[in-house]
Order: structure tokens, then C-alpha cells, then sequence
């Protein structure tokens, strides 16, 4: 009985140490399992940053919790590099400006073609040989100077007369004048050529400055587009480990981005050919791609059709030309109609006559009867170019108001969309993508749809530079009235002709 009593003693001593230090025990096993772990640490994820200006993406941590949802890693605000801009432009890549030896500048280009474009060496070389020839044109004709004798051997003498003659043709009726002032005329329609293919050259390198600037912007949002398309893919890759979405969406969401990638190549390929185009322009093939420096963006007054039609009738060197071109047929008619009027021929010989031992000297005069040729038919097609030139003058003004109108049309389009997307669409997409990122913060919005409104943002980008580059070009076009072709050669300020054809100018 006492044994018994001592057994239950014992037993019940034990219990009581066994219920008085379980609950310690079991929590010193749990914190050696997981030591300096919180349970609310265990549930969070890192920031997730979106990927716009690096390749790569953050992997997921290997300890979150796959039951949470991919919303609580963008609570934190995402400063993207369009918010930081005032332009509606996306700016440059911090590093691309630096990586670049220079940046060259509208302006430096233009000082570059004068200096090398051959076109204008060409149009330079018209207006000398047109002066040359109008300095031809007007020289005196010169003298002939010779021997003469006459009856050598009479009387067994030398001859009545040893001696020499000098001839020379007296030129009336003023035709060396209007020859002169005729080819004069020609020299200065050389020169409104040459002032033409100036504003030629200047021309075409603006436009083709402001289509590299294009290209190059184009190719900076290309790179941010295929940003925005890989960080869908991760995206869809999350979502779909998570069941938020399917197969079919993760394999849309790669096709998006390789046809984002192929974006992009194709921009850096335009960027490419602009740049060459641009040098050849230039005339310096040689130079290497640099960074541009410059805007895209309208900086004058917006042309109203009435001034720019009346900025073009007045100011154009086409226009000017064709008018010189009248002037120079009204001199060559003048100049072919004094053409009948018989110069003087006048020789004078003089010597010795051995037969009577005596110094002799003889002259003769004389002058072509304009009988048979009266140059008739010459002045007709004088007259005949003169009315062509006179209709070629309306026909020119026509032709220049048509294309006028077609640059115009063009340029008011381009303008008005220009507006449309600097006050209302690109700011309303910049604003949405903002509501939805702030909706995204706050768990009301999805980040597919933040970054479904980036791209559409970034689209609308990429259309906005397009309408600049075709304002830019119609308005270089009606400024420069109408005057394109900076590696074509030169016109010349006159067609050979039968009036022309002749050894010395008239």
C-alpha cells in the first residue's frame, strides 16, 4: 500500500513539471527552425522595377510565397524617364550623348555643303563660260595682215608692186553691242541658277538633317517599346505560374515583342540610311555617325496660303529666270535683225612699184549685198523662241501654284495634326498611363493595363515625330520655294541652238 502510494506521487510530480515547460519547449524548437523570421516578413515580395532602360529583369525571390498576388510588388511609385521631360518628346538615353565624339548642328551642315557640294562648283562654271562668252561676244574682229605683189617679172623687174596689205571688217549697226548685252543676259540667268541650286542644296540638306533627327528620336522610342514588350513577357510569365493568365496570352506577349524588336531594327536601319543620305548631301561621305543636335518641333509663325503663294511668285529663281529668259530673246531678235546690215570691208595695200622705182599704196572698200540672205529665217525662230519663253513664263507660274497647292494642302494637314497631338492626345495618354499606374498603386488597376497604356503612349510618340517630320519637310519645301534637286546638275541658262552654233558668238 505504501509502494502504491510512492508510484502515484511520482507520477503525478511528473506530469506536473511536463505541463509547466511544454509550451517554452515547443516555441525554442520553432524559433531554431526559422531564427530572426517574422511571419509578416515571410509574405512580402521586392519592388519590382520596370524594365525601360535595361535589358535584363529582376527575378522573382526564391522565399516569396507563390499564394500572394502580383500587385503587392508595385506598390512602391515607378519614376519612368517620360515623366521627367517637359518636352512631349521622349528625351534621349542619359549615355548616348556622352558616347558620341560631337554633335553637329543644322547650321555647321549647311557651312559644310557650300563648301563640298559639287553642284555648286558646276553652277559656278556656267556663270563663268557665260561671262566668258559675253566677253567674247563683244570683241572687235581682228585685222588680217599680208603680203601682196602684183605683175612680178615685168620689164625684168621684182614686179609693179612688193609690198603688204591690212585688212579689216568695220562692224555696223551696233551688233557687237547687243551680242554682248544678248550673252550677258545669259550670264545673269547662269547666276539666278547658280542663287537657285544654292537654296537647292540648302534645302535638301535641312530636310534630310531633320529626317536623321527623326530617325534617330524614332529609334529611341523603338528601344523603350521593346522595353515595355519584355516587361510584358515577364509579366505574362508571372501570371501564368500564378494562373491569372494562359498559354495563349504568354505566346502573344513574345510574338509582341519580337515584332518590337523588329521595330527596332528597322528604325536603327533608317537611322542608317538617313545618315548617308545626309552626307552625300553634304559632300562629305566620309564623316562618321555623330549625334544631331536640333528640334523637331515647329519653331516659326504658321504660313497662310496668301503670303507664301504671293512669297513664291515674287521671290522664286525659277520665275526670275524665266523672266531673264524673255529678256534675253527680245535682245537676240534685236540682234538678229541688225544681222542684214552689211559690215564694211576695207584693205589697204601699199609697197614698192619697181617698174616705175616709186612707193605705192592702194585701198578698196567694200560691203555684202544682203540679197539673197536677208536672215530672214533667223529672226523668226528668234521670234519663235521669244513667244515660247513668253508662254513658258505662264506655264511656270502655273505649274508653281499647283505644287503650291499640293505642298500646301500637305502642310496644313501636318499642321493640324501636329496641334491635335501636343494639346490633346499625347497629354490625355501621358495622363492615363498616370491614373492607371496610381490606380495599380492603390490595387484598382492591373499592370498589364499600366503597361498597355505606356505603349499606347509611347505609339502615339512615335506617330507625333512622323507628323513633324512631314511639317518639317512641306514647310522647308514652301519656304524654299519649292526648290529641291541639291545633287542634280544645274541647269543651263541656255539650249544650243542654230543661233548658237556658230564659231564666235552673236
Amino acid at each position: 500500500m505504501k509502494r502504491a502510494i510512492q508510484i502515484a506521487v511520482s507520477i503525478a510530480i511528473v506530469m506536473a513539471s511536463g505541463c509547466a515547460t511544454g509550451p517554452e519547449r515547443h516555441l525554442s524548437k520553432l524559433k531554431s527552425a526559422k531564427p530572426g523570421v517574422s511571419r509578416a516578413l515571410d509574405l512580402e515580395e521586392p519592388p519590382y522595377v520596370l524594365a525601360l532602360d535595361d535589358d535584363t529583369f529582376s527575378e522573382p525571390a526564391k522565399n516569396v510565397s507563390q499564394s500572394m498576388t502580383r500587385q503587392v510588388a508595385h506598390e512602391q511609385e515607378i519614376h519612368l524617364p517620360v515623366e521627367k521631360t517637359e518636352s512631349l518628346l521622349l528625351p534621349a538615353p542619359d549615355g548616348v550623348v556622352n558616347e558620341q565624339p560631337m554633335m553637329l548642328t543644322l547650321e555647321t551642315l549647311e557651312e559644310m555643303a557650300l563648301s563640298n557640294n559639287p553642284t555648286l562648283v558646276q553652277a559656278m562654271a556656267q556663270v563663268d563660260a557665260a561671262s566668258g562668252s559675253a566677253y567674247q561676244a563683244g570683241l572687235y574682229p581682228n585685222p588680217v595682215v599680208g603680203y601682196a605683189s602684183d605683175q612680178i617679172g615685168i620689164a625684168g623687174t621684182a614686179g609693179e608692186l612688193q609690198g603688204g596689205y591690212v585688212s579689216q571688217e568695220f562692224v555696223t549697226g551696233g551688233k557687237l553691242q547687243l551680242s554682248r548685252a544678248k550673252w550677258s543676259q545669259a550670264a545673269r540667268i547662269a547666276e539666278t541658277n547658280r542663287s537657285a541650286q544654292y537654296d537647292r542644296v540648302l534645302n535638301d540638306v535641312r530636310m534630310h538633317f531633320y529626317k536623321t533627327l527623326a530617325a534617330q528620336q524614332l529609334v529611341e522610342v523603338q528601344k523603350q517599346l521593346v522595353a515595355n514588350a519584355k516587361d510584358n513577357v515577364q509579366t505574362h510569365k508571372e501570371m501564368l505560374n500564378l494562373g491569372q493568365t494562359n498559354t495563349p496570352g504568354l505566346l502573344q506577349s513574345e510574338i509582341n515583342l519580337r515584332q518590337n524588336q523588329l521595330n527596332l531594327q528597322t528604325a536603327e536601319n533608317d537611322l542608317e540610311q538617313a545618315w548617308r543620305n545626309l552626307v552625300a548631301m553634304v559632300g562629305t561621305p566620309e564623316l562618321s555617325r555623330t549625334t544631331l543636335h536640333g528640334t523637331l518641333e515647329p519653331t516659326e509663325e504658321k504660313l497662310d496660303w496668301e503670303s507664301a503663294f504671293h512669297h513664291l511668285l515674287q521671290n522664286s529663281p525659277e520665275l526670275v529666270a524665266a523672266w531673264e529668259k524673255v529678256c534675253h530673246d527680245e535682245i537676240t531678235v534685236e540682234r538678229e535683225r541688225v544681222q542684214p546690215i552689211p559690215n564694211i570691208l576695207v584693205n589697204v595695200d601699199f609697197g614698192h612699184n619697181f617698174e616705175t622705182d616709186n612707193s605705192v599704196a592702194g585701198v578698196t572698200a567694200g560691203v555684202p549685198l544682203p540679197i539673197f540672205d536677208d536672215n530672214s529665217g533667223t529672226i523668226d525662230q528668234a521670234m519663235a523662241d521669244l513667244n515660247r519663253s513668253r508662254a513658258d513664263v505662264k506655264r511656270l507660274e502655273l505649274t508653281l501654284s499647283a505644287a503650291l497647292a499640293d505642298q500646301y494642302r500637305n502642310y496644313q494637314t501636318n499642321w493640324q495634326h501636329i496641334q491635335a497631338y501636343q494639346s490633346e492626345m499625347l497629354p490625355k495618354a501621358k495622363q492615363v498611363y498616370e491614373l492607371l499606374h496610381k490606380s495599380y498603386i492603390m490595387r484598382r488597376a492591373t499592370w498589364p493595363q499600366v503597361l498597355m497604356a505606356q505603349k499606347n503612349y509611347l505609339d502615339l510618340q512615335a506617330q507625333y515625330i512622323d507628323a513633324l517630320l512631314a511639317y518639317r519637310e512641306t514647310d522647308i519645301s514652301i519656304r524654299g520655294m519649292l526648290l529641291t534637286g541639291g545633287l542634280t546638275e544645274p541647269q543651263a541658262p541656255l539650249s544650243g541652238g542654230h543661233i548658237d552654233s556658230v564659231p564666235k558668238p552673236r
